[in-house]
Formats: C-alpha cells, sequence, structure tokens
C-alpha cells in the first residue's frame, strides 16, 4: 500500500497507532504495510545498497515495537517514520567500511518520478516529461528532497526542515529557490522550443 494513495484517514491511522500500543499485534501488521513501501522507495532514493535500506526498515520497526509507548503521543505518524528512517539509514551508511563520512551534503538524493509526475500536472508551461526530466536534472540533491517532502510527501515547511536537519528559513529558502529555478529555466526551454519550430 502507497502512503499516497492510502485512503486511511488521519483519525484511522490514530486508530491503528492506539491499537498497537494497547498490544495489538495486527494493527502493528497493519503500520508495518501501510508504511514500509514508502520507506523503501525513499531509501532507494539516495542511491544506497538495498541491504542497507532493508536493514534500516527492520531497525526501526524492531525499535516500535519494542518501545511502543514511544507512539502514543506522535500525531504525525508518516513524518515520524521518514525521520526515524532516515536517521537510521544514515548510521548505517557511516557504518559502511571503507565509506566516505556521509553528511546531508554529500549524500545523493536522487531524481523521483513522483516528482517529476507531480510537477507535469502542476506546471503549465511544459506537460512533456522529458521536459520535466531535464529541469530536474538542474537542481542539485538538497533542492530535489526539498521539493518531494514538500509538495509529494506534503510535509510543512517545518517538518522538511526537521527531516533535513536545516532551519525553517534554510528549507523556505531551498524550495523557494528550486521552484524559482525551474520557472527560470522552463520558460527558457519554451523559448527555444518555439523559435526552433518556428524557425525564428
Amino acid at each position: 500500500m502507497n502512503l499516497k494513495n492510502t485512503a486511511l484517514e488521519p483519525y484511522e491511522i490514530h486508530r491503528l497507532r492506539d491499537e498497537f500500543v494497547s498490544g495489538d499485534d495486527n494493527a502493528y501488521s497493519i503500520i508495518y504495510k501501510l508504511f514500509s513501501k514508502d520507506l523503501y522507495s525513499y531509501g532507494l532514493s539516495f542511491r544506497v545498497k538495498n541491504e542497507l535500506i532493508e536493514d534500516a526498515i527492520h531497525d526501526i520497526f524492531v525499535e516500535i515495537y519494542t518501545h511502543r509507548y514511544n507512539l502514543a503521543k506522535v500525531e504525525n505518524l508518516k513524518f515520524y517514520f521518514m525521520a526515524s528512517f532516515r536517521n537510521r539509514l544514515f548510521y548505517l551508511i557511516r557504518k559502511e567500511p571503507n565509506n566516505v563520512e556521509v553528511t546531508d551534503q554529500n549524500l545523493n538524493f536522487a531524481n523521483e518520478a513522483d516528482i517529476q509526475e507531480l510537477w507535469i500536472n502542476r506546471e503549465v508551461l511544459s506537460e512533456k516529461e522529458n521536459l520535466v526530466k531535464y529541469l530536474f536534472s538542474e537542481l542539485n540533491e538538497h533542492q530535489r528532497e526539498a521539493l518531494h517532502h514538500r509538495f509529494v510527501e506534503g510535509f510543512s515547511c517545518e517538518e522538511v526542515a526537521e527531516l533535513m536537519n536545516i532551519n525553517y528559513q534554510s528549507a523556505k529558502n531551498l524550495i523557494h529557490r528550486a521552484i524559482n529555478k525551474l520557472r527560470k529555466i522552463g520558460r527558457i526551454v519554451i523559448m527555444l522550443i518555439v523559435m526552433m519550430v518556428y524557425q525564428f
């Protein structure tokens, strides 16, 4: 089940949380199915080994099962799981032998198909997927990740900042500059296409 497409309402997710905290292992299984696929996709976007992604998911769900009462006051489970997973994945990457020091700056966040699809739907200037791919290739890893969290996952700027370990203003600036860059490049590309078509 994909989080973005799930039919569960927030109150239903809260009910599952409460049932799990009260000892219902079936609720735990549903929560795992609800979140694990998106966590795996999120891990793949960092272009790391599949084994590390699987280990990170396993570790956080073991931790959650062992300390289930910590979930009792968590309002946004999606954010909680993604933040926990990201932190655990970074930890496991740092433990890898012969690996360079991993930081938010040098971890490579890949182009997300979901971001491209979202931009195709929202950007009037271009409905061509190959153009969108080009536009997103012009963004750096931080910009792509920030747009993913803000517009695909629907997180607030405060949550984007916390998830990416940056301050609130930096998150707002990152998103604003990324959008402006996409619009600027998009206008230039559209102009070039028009000039080619009409042979100006």
